[in-house]
């Protein structure tokens, strides 16, 4: 499998602190069947970034390569960034001030504040004449996704790639999450699974595997591998991502008669 959302490089943000940390999620991850991690470390920007600089990034995620590899582990760590949502994401892209994914064209971006700013469209717009694929960060957490889904629909027939936190579709960040989730995935708005790990148990590990079993059961088997195997190498190597059709999710309707409220219906 591949991880393409993870806080394994040190000492940068709010994820592991320590090289003996980052070995350990590495191994946790490699355990649970992943074969690449993608190291994205919060940008600048976001209130839990410390301290990004591109050079170190790359030095760090070298030196827990060769740990990794010398001990044997079967994992490889990609650089990428969390990037945090703002108007000069390109400029700091081509001036090579943000890290996309293992030097391709693919990034990471995260909303502010788990909403969807103004700009967004102007800035999406400018990402992908600049030629970058644009991957949402989690976007179950967006409030106007958990009020909408069809919110989602404009981004994705424009190109952008929705990801999923395994955690949020395996219910152990809540319901709302794990219903939203569930919906964005069954109406083909989700296209890579992954871990947001921060570290090892309690904090939120580096495991797919059982969200990965939990898509199955909701797509089918073939659908759930491809969120972490496909399209999530497509995307790591500047390939077409193949990736589902979107459905619209139909809305919850109330019908009264005589002042009394009918039940509620749902379809889709």
């Amino acid at each position: 499998m591949i991880d393409l959302h993870s806080h394994i490089v040190y000492a940068i943000d709010d994820g592991v602190q320590t090289l003996d940390e980052a070995l350990a999620l590495g191994r946790m991850a490699a355990a649970d069947g992943t074969r690449i991690i993608a190291a994205t470390p919060h940008s600048p920007g976001s209130t839990a970034c410390r301290s990004y600089d591109p050079a170190l990034i790359r030095e760090r995620v070298a030196e827990i390569n060769a740990a990794l590899q010398a001990e044997q582990t079967a994992l490889e760590v990609v650089v990428g960034t969390e990037i945090c949502f703002g108007g000069d994401i390109v400029d700091r892209l081509k001036h090579g001030a943000l890290l996309p994914y293992a030097g391709s064209r693919s990034i990471l971006v995260e909303l502010p504040y788990n909403t969807i700013p103004a700009t967004l469209d102007t800035v999406l717009f400018a990402l992908q004449v600049a030629g970058y694929r644009v991957v949402l960060a989690h976007p179950e957490r967006i409030i106007e996704v958990q009020r909408d889904p069809n919110r989602l629909l404009p981004l994705i027939e424009r190109g952008v790639l929705m990801q999923l936190t395994a955690e949020a579709l395996t219910g152990a960040q809540g319901d709302r999450l794990r219903t939203t989730a569930e919906t964005l995935l069954t109406h083909g708005m989700a296209h890579v699974l992954a871990s947001d790990a921060h570290g090892t148990p309690p904090r939120r590990p580096p495991l797919l595997a059982t969200a990965r079993a939990r898509a199955a059961e909701l797509i089918g088997q073939a659908a759930a591998d491809a969120l972490v195997t496909t399209i999530p190498a497509a995307l790591l190597n500047d390939q077409p991502p193949p990736i589902p059709d979107p459905r619209p999710v139909v809305q919850q309707r109330r019908f009264w008669w005589h002042n009394a409220a009918a039940p509620t219906l749902r379809v889709g």
